[in-house]
């Protein structure tokens, strides 16, 4: 935290109950260079999900059900990330797609390595997790959006269309 910056006690209590979940969420936006990366920790016990909502650059707020915070880039959650996938993202210019149809254009296995990224986010924190990412394709106004829980399939979202993947194992 930079020497000027002061956080309320509350900004302070959330980064600390969620600080692996951050600093997870913040690595996988920088590796992946995501738009957007959201990612709802449901432990699948009856216990409350909380969803961590990542913009570019680090910003995240996190919602409980008894609250909501912001948590600036700036501040650090001092704890390491869960593991990730080695992340092959490609230049926004090498992503296309047409929403209508759902033809899409990418790189050879691009696809399927932001979608194995995007779930090995949400099955690091188990349960019935989810994680979805939103990536800038060649069109400013048509990002594509993948969404993963595990044991589910893949679903890659553009414009009000969403399709299943194939299976990527």
């Amino acid at each position: 935290m930079a020497p000027s910056q002061t956080v309320s006690d509350d900004v302070q209590d959330a980064l600390a109950r969620h600080a692996e979940a951050v600093a997870t969420v913040r690595a996988f936006a920088e590796r992946s260079r995501a738009e957007r990366v959201v990612l709802l920790v449901d432990p699948g016990d009856g216990s409350t999900a909380t969803m961590l909502d990542c913009a570019p650059g680090g910003d995240l707020d996190v919602t409980e059900p008894h609250g909501a915070w912001h948590i600036p880039a700036s501040l650090e959650s001092g704890a390491a990330p869960r593991a990730l996938p080695d992340m092959r993202p490609p230049p926004p210019t090498a992503l296309a797609i047409d929403a209508d149809s759902g033809e899409l254009e990418a790189p050879l296995g691009v696809i399927a390595n932001l979608g194995r990224g995007v779930l090995a986010l949400a099955s690091a924190f188990g349960g019935r997790s989810v994680a979805t990412a939103e990536f800038a394709t060649r069109d400013p106004g048509t990002p594509i959006t993948i969404a993963a829980r595990e044991g589910e399939p893949l679903v890659l979202a553009a414009g009000d269309r969403r399709f299943v993947l194939p299976d990527l194992t």
